[in-house]
Parts: structure tokens; sequence; C-alpha cells
């Protein structure tokens, strides 16, 4: 079974999230924060994180930092402006693939298919 790893501070999300993909066939874990879902990658087999940007503790740009090489990772954010595009440097830094808040349903299961097609 396919585990995905959601890293959201705003419960609303995680758990939205959460059920939906549950209801797809996957198994999920959950963490609030950059400090949880690290405690999540070394307790257990995790396919893909969908990871926050804007977290307390560690950030996404940290997490994807240390796990790039690990792990296909789904930077996503609701922040954007003209100055800082956050999901353009999480693509920098080595996310494999972001979504921009909130996204469709649709348009997450797309991007993780695609992620566990092409990581082996």
């Amino acid at each position: 079974m396919t585990t995905i790893l959601i890293v959201d501070d705003d419960p609303m999300i995680l758990e939205s999230t959460q059920l939906y993909l549950e209801s797809q066939g996957f198994d999920t874990l959950c963490a609030h924060d950059g400090d949880e879902a690290f405690e999540q990658i070394n307790a257990n087999r995790v396919h893909v994180a969908l990871v926050d940007i804007f977290m307390p503790k560690r950030d996404g740009y940290q997490f994807i930092l240390t796990l790039k090489d690990s792990l296909p990772i789904i930077a996503m954010s609701g922040v954007s402006s003209s100055r800082f595009e956050p999901l353009e440097f999480a693509q920098i830094l080595g996310a494999s693939a972001t979504l921009s808040k909130p996204f469709e349903p649709r348009k997450l299961l797309q991007t993780i298919d695609h992620l566990l097609k092409t990581a082996h």
C-alpha cells in the first residue's frame, strides 16, 4: 500500500486531505509541523510527502532540503506575491512538484500518480 505523509499546520487542510486520500485507497500519515514530519519519516515507510511551505518549527523548505533525495516531495502553499513565489523557490530547492492551495483533489491525485510512476 502507498503511504502519503501530509504535513500542514492548518488542521482543516490536514484532515480534509487525509480523508480524501484515504477514500482513494492511500494510507496516510499526518504531521502538524516539520518536527513531527521528521518523526513520521523516521518511524514509517513513506512513498510521497505533501508538505506545506510555511509552518512552525521546521518549515517546508528545510524538509525539502533534507529529504529531496530520499522521497518525492510535493510542496504546497497558499501564499503568492509578485515579489516572491514560494512554490518556485521550493522547486529550485528540490521539490518534485508543487500545488497552490486551495488545490483540486483531481490535481493532487494526478500529481501523486505521476510521482509514483516516475520514482522508480
